[in-house]
């Protein structure tokens, strides 16, 4: 039924990923999982099939944050929810840079999934929040999460991706990219060859 109410409400928009939380792909009760669902019923409609979002909380929260404190970030007035709950946010006590989870959340949570690749995609990265990279169009992203390519520089591809302004977010963003970049772009390794 929720597949079948994004149909109806795309109006032949032309959309080109859709975000869901990680948790949708999990297995739970049934044998396929809430995003392999909803992506047979898109599917079958033209739409592309769900992907998992960026989920880093931190990141996402920073960014959301620069972009409305520098009003590069304009939330029409039709996202009624997502209005009510913004002010409401408050830092974790635990882990101050993230927010602290509350019923009603949801669509901070949302438009965090959404805002994170709608800036890569848009190539506006730091220079949205006026950071370095100003003007240049990063590399491609999917899937939610970075995507490196090969023939740019890492070190250019990774400061591309960072809009933090503080030393100490740039720093933690710096090594995960560089971890996510190794991975990607390393030698691959295969299973043992069985005899």
């Amino acid at each position: 039924m929720l597949g079948q109410a994004i149909v109806d409400r795309t109006e032949r928009e032309s959309i080109r990923e859709i975000y869901l939380s990680p948790d949708a792909f999990a297995k739970r009760t049934s044998e396929a999982s809430i995003a392999e669902q909803l992506g047979d019923v898109l599917e079958q409609n033209g739409l592309p099939r769900p992907v998992p979002a960026d989920d880093d909380r931190i990141g996402g929260w920073q960014l959301m944050y620069q972009l409305l404190e520098r009003d590069a970030w304009m939330i029409a007035e039709n996202c009624p929810r997502l209005l009510e709950c913004l002010p409401l946010l408050v830092r974790d006590d635990r882990r101050v840079e993230d927010v602290r989870k509350m019923d009603g959340d949801d669509a901070a949570d949302a438009a965090r999934y959404g805002v994170v690749p709608g800036v890569r995609y848009a190539g506006v990265g730091a220079s949205a929040v006026g950071g370095p990279g100003a003007g240049q169009a990063p590399p491609e992203f999917g899937k939610g999460s970075a995507r490196f390519v090969p023939g740019i520089p890492v070190a250019v591809q990774i400061e591309r991706q960072i809009t933090a302004e503080d030393p100490t977010s740039r720093a933690i963003h710096q090594q995960r990219l560089q971890a996510e970049a190794k991975r990607q772009l390393g030698p691959q390794k295969f299973g043992r060859r069985r005899k």
